[in-house]
């Protein structure tokens, strides 16, 4: 069943200007069984002026379970300068909420919230800076599977290159340098794939 989309709440929304593109990036709360939320531009906006987006999505009908999940969905366009603002549309508690969201940083990674420590001695590790060059990564799989132990190695390259900052139009990609096996002995047996991700 086709259901036409609707605005959805945004928390928090940013834009920032990165290899001639302008990204926006929105933070919603969402169902993720039922609901798919994306940033697309106004249909209806004028010719000139501010670009204008809207935060918009659908929920799937029936009857799914409660959940409330904070995602960032993100939305970029060619641009040779950065702007000095997007308007965005969102929805409000009546009617939907036009924000002027002004040109700025990339936002800090989405942390979902854990739960505290019960030990005041242990501190948490510091979230690591995402990668700026090229870094070699290690994919294993136990099975001896090429496909699993080279989409184990795209899942820690995508890990070391968090969008944002990094613009999520820009593809991370792995270039294979060695391919192993190890089998026996007290060594974890079986494939390797060591690669090299920027």
């Amino acid at each position: 069943m086709y259901q036409c989309p609707r605005l959805f709440r945004a928390e928090k929304t940013y834009v920032f200007y990165t290899e001639g593109h302008v990204v926006v990036a929105a933070d919603v709360w969402l169902n993720p069984v039922a609901d798919v939320v994306h940033i697309c531009p106004n249909p209806i906006a004028p010719l000139v002026g501010p670009k204008e987006l809207l935060v918009e999505g659908t929920t799937k009908p029936g009857i799914h379970p409660a959940l409330a999940v904070k995602h960032r969905v993100t939305y970029s366009y060619p641009s040779d300068t950065s702007p000095k603002s997007v308007i965005v549309y969102s929805m409000g508690i009546d009617t939907p909420v036009r924000a002027e969201v002004h040109t700025g940083a990339p936002p800090p990674p989405l942390v979902s919230g854990a739960p505290a420590s019960p030990d005041p001695a242990r501190h948490p590790d510091p979230p690591s800076a995402p990668a700026s060059g090229p870094v070699e990564v290690t994919g294993f799989s136990a099975g001896f599977s090429f496909e699993e132990a080279l989409q184990d190695a795209l899942a820690q390259a995508a890990a070391k290159f968090p969008a944002p900052p990094r613009n999520p139009d820009v593809a991370v990609t792995v270039e294979v340098t060695k391919i192993f096996a190890r089998a026996g002995g007290n060594i974890r047996p079986g494939l390797y794939v060591k690669a090299n991700a920027r």
